[in-house]
Order: structure tokens, then C-alpha cells, then sequence
């Protein structure tokens, strides 16, 4: 058993993990491998790959696509970042720089994979053929790799998070869209019959936008498309406000 005060921790993956607190089979692979640091490093190794996997599947789900399985990490990479807009402003400006620089961190990632691969066909615990006798891999590369895998993990959903913003995803997510909900809560007026934004049971209180999301997909939806209408009219309001200050 690993020793408890290490407490070996990927926060990068926790991020991941606490943006989709339904999936049990991410959880599983996190838990699974900081559990496994430094005791067990071949159980770490073999679920570093995995968990880079995991990661671009489910942004490409988010993004409405079907990844095949047959793909593997790097063709999953290549797929994704895709959809990720590397090296593009928030206001839609794509930086010459940045974008290069971008493309050499996902080459870098490339490079990390072959390694994590490389190592895990070796020495990780899903090896095939591996001799019984044979030594275990020294702890300090299991870290090393599990580490790259955060990374990896952050820059791709941190990445598919900020080129996400203001549209619609396939898979909608309550903990994404935080302004969406706080738009639901004091705008209650337009959506239920009370007039405050949260209900209490049993001494418990409820966020109304939270149970729309839960019980009502489709309502949350309606709120979603609302929200966009107003957030465009609002931002053409603020431009054309601008202009007319500008002119005088």
C-alpha cells in the first residue's frame, strides 16, 4: 500500500475529473493511478496512456464527434487539437507566435506519448510477455511520466475549455457555462413562479438553475439558446454605444 502522506495528487486530470463528476470510468483511471504512486509504478505507467486517451475522446464527444476505436494516442491528438484553436485570441485574432509555438508544444506532446508508450509496452503492469522476475521500473520514471501525462491532460482541456466559450457544446456540462447559470438564478421571473433563486428543502438549499439542469435538459437548453440571444444583443448594444461616443 502506498503510504499515505504522500499523497500523490494529478491536478491537471482532478480538474478534468471534477468537470465530469458522472464519468466513474475517469475517476477510476485517476484514482487508479495516484493510488498506485510510488509503490506499484507499472500500474501508474499503464494508465498514463489511457488516460490521455480518455481525455481526447471525451473532448471530441463534447465536440459532437465519433472518435473510432481503433485510434490511437497520437492520431486521438491530432484529431483533437483540431478543435482546440490553438493560438487564437478570445477575440478571434490568431496570433502568428503563439500558434507556432502552440504546434511545437503538441509535437512536444507527440513526443511524450512515444515515451510513455515506449516505457508502459516495457515495464507497465499491461505489458505483454513480461517475465515474472523481471526488474520493476525505477518509481522516479513513473513519476516523471505520470506528471507529463497531467500536463498533456492541462493543456488539452484547459485548451478545449477557452475555445469553447459563448458556443454550444454536443455534451452539455452544468459547470461550464457558470455565467448561463447565474443569468438562470436572478432571472427567475422569466422561468418560475417565485421570486428567489434558490428553494430550500428539508433546511437544504437548492440552486433552481442546478435542478433545470438535472431534471429538465431540454429547459436548460431553451435557457442556454435565451442567454446566447441576450448576450448577442447586449454586446451590439455596447458596440453601437461605443461608435456613436467615438463619432461625437
Amino acid at each position: 500500500m502506498a503510504d499515505e502522506t504522500y499523497a500523490f495528487r494529478l491536478t491537471a486530470c482532478r480538474e478534468l475529473m471534477d468537470s465530469h463528476p458522472e464519468s466513474l470510468v475517469l475517476r477510476q483511471q485517476v484514482e487508479a493511478l495516484e493510488e498506485a504512486m510510488p509503490d506499484r509504478p507499472g500500474i501508474a505507467v499503464s494508465f498514463c496512456r489511457t488516460l490521455i486517451e480518455t481525455t481526447c475522446k471525451t473532448i471530441l464527444i463534447d465536440r459532437g464527434q465519433t472518435p473510432d476505436d481503433a485510434w490511437e494516442a497520437p492520431k486521438l491528438i491530432s484529431e483533437t487539437t483540431k478543435f482546440l484553436h490553438l493560438g487564437v485570441h478570445d477575440n478571434g485574432h490568431t496570433d502568428a507566435k503563439l500558434k507556432s509555438g502552440s504546434e511545437k508544444l503538441v509535437r512536444g506532446v507527440n513526443s511524450i506519448i512515444d515515451g510513455i508508450v515506449e516505457i508502459r509496452n516495457a515495464h507497465g503492469t499491461a505489458a505483454h510477455g513480461s517475465d515474472a522476475y523481471a526488474p520493476m521500473l525505477d518509481a522516479r520514471y513513473a513519476e516523471i511520466l505520470a506528471r507529463a501525462t497531467d500536463a498533456v491532460v492541462g493543456l488539452l482541456f484547459k485548451s478545449h475549455l477557452n475555445s469553447s466559450r459563448g458556443k454550444q457544446l454536443s455534451r452539455l456540462r452544468y459547470s461550464d457555462y457558470l455565467d448561463l447559470n447565474t443569468w438562470i438564478d436572478e432571472n427567475l421571473e422569466a422561468w418560475v413562479d417565485i421570486g428567489r433563486n434558490t428553494i430550500a428543502i428539508i433546511d437544504t438549499p437548492v440552486l433552481l438553475s442546478k435542478a433545470l439542469f438535472e431534471q429538465d435538459p431540454t429547459g436548460y437548453q431553451t435557457a442556454f439558446n435565451a442567454f446566447i440571444e441576450e448576450q448577442k444583443i447586449l454586446e451590439a448594444e455596447t458596440a453601437d454605444t461605443e461608435t456613436r461616443e467615438a463619432d461625437a
